[in-house]
């Protein structure tokens, strides 16, 4: 999505975005979600969830060790995310970007905030929209918080039968189905992990997805994160 890339890891192609900056063209050789039938003796089936969401993520990715802050808005009607890097601390030799993914014509802007410098970028991976898979296992239900200040959640997997680990979870919220959290896994070690919070329902401003002149002149290669090279 930046966020789920066998874009999701370990479930499809939404780990393009992500993974978006850090992770988006690192993670694309994991398996896909399970193919345990959901509802089965009872248990539940996977919420729907919201189409159009802002808010903000946080996400860490092993290999680096490092938590990435950002601002996303997530469009699923129109295939297109929007992810902004938040300047929330003085990094030495740190550069930040936007980065717009409209996956209807197959296409990421990597941006960077400071000199507005352009790069275009061929998406790969389908659309896969950021949410529970129908073939998801479920896992559990519980509240997080505590008395007088809980929220239920919802826990699914990709688990299948026939193995006792999963390479994906994810939480979502039991009343309206907001993520909450997403897990990714490889070897039994969590190489991927995402919390979301602070989501508003809608785009506030569909701007956000058009990508500025600079980019009409785009150079085709990703750039680095390291303000050195």
């Amino acid at each position: 999505m930046p966020w789920r890339v066998c874009l999701r890891v370990a479930r499809g192609s939404l780990a393009a975005w992500l993974l978006v900056g850090l992770w988006v063209w690192a993670l694309g050789g994991l398996c896909g979600p399970g193919a345990a039938a959901p509802g089965a003796e009872g248990s539940p089936l996977p919420c729907q969830a919201p189409q159009q969401w802002e808010g903000r993520q946080v996400l860490y990715l092993q290999s680096s060790g490092r938590n990435s802050r950002s601002l996303i808005s997530y469009d699923g009607l129109n295939q297109r995310i929007r992810v902004l890097d938040e300047r929330k601390a003085l990094i030495p030799c740190k550069r930040f970007f936007e980065y717009i993914l409209l996956y209807k014509d197959r296409v990421m802007f990597q941006i960077e905030q400071a000199t507005k410098q352009c790069s275009k970028i061929t998406l790969q991976d389908p659309w896969d929209p950021l949410d529970i898979p129908q073939n998801s296992t479920f896992e559990d239900q519980y509240s997080i918080g505590g008395p007088q200040e809980q929220i239920m959640v919802q826990e699914w997997s990709n688990r299948k039968s026939a193995r006792s680990y999963e390479t994906w979870i994810g939480i979502y919220t039991l009343k309206d189905c907001y993520p909450v959290q997403e897990t990714f896994t490889k070897n039994y070690s969590v190489i991927l992990s995402t919390r979301f919070f602070d989501i508003h329902l809608g785009i506030k401003d569909p701007s956000v997805f058009t990508p500025p002149s600079t980019c009409q002149t785009a150079q085709p290669e990703r750039m680095s994160e390291d303000c050195s090279l």
